[in-house]
């Protein structure tokens, strides 16, 4: 018999939160809603379970977990970033194996990284202050890291489409 090492390895398991927002295509939700199951965050953190019937007015949605594998909720980021969707996620360190950060996706593009404290309050080296080069570049990179994202909006059609964006959310 051959074993294999990484198929039963365990993942370390931090606390970790996202916030997802931007506009999508009603055709679309489940597709969000299928990977929101198989991360299996909650909508706070004492894990009352998410219902895909109640999505938030005016804000972005917020999902959390104490028990997230590596820090990262892999269905629900793939999915925002094919989707197009804003998120935040905050994931506290485990020491020896990753630090803790935030990452920004703004809808476009590659998600950005910071180094955060367990506070989540950005960090910043003396070599990237350095990269950096002015006070300006700083609050900058600052700016960028505090980015919220916007309410998530159900359309029922195209989302670029901001006639059909509904005011009920449901």
């Amino acid at each position: 018999m051959v074993f294999y090492p990484e198929r039963y390895a365990m993942a370390d398991r931090v606390s970790a939160h996202i916030m997802i927002g931007g506009t999508i295509a009603r055709q679309n939700y489940p597709a969000l809603v299928q990977a929101i199951a198989a991360d299996n965050p909650a909508i706070d953190w004492d894990a009352a379970p998410f219902d895909p019937t109640d999505i938030p007015v005016d804000h972005p949605l917020a999902l959390m977990d104490h028990e997230v594998a590596n820090g990262c909720f892999e269905a629900v980021e793939q999915c925002c970033r094919r989707l197009h969707l804003h998120y935040v996620r905050w994931a506290g360190g485990y020491p020896g194996s990753f630090p803790s950060v935030r990452v920004v996706h703004a809808g476009q593009g590659e998600p950005q990284t910071y180094l955060t404290t367990e506070d989540d309050q950005q960090i910043f080296s003396i070599e990237h202050i350095r990269e950096l080069g002015s006070i300006e570049a700083i609050e900058a990179e600052y700016r960028s890291a505090r980015l919220s994202p916007p309410p998530l909006v159900l359309v029922d059609d195209n989302p670029d489409d901001e006639q059909h964006a509904e005011t009920d959310h449901g």
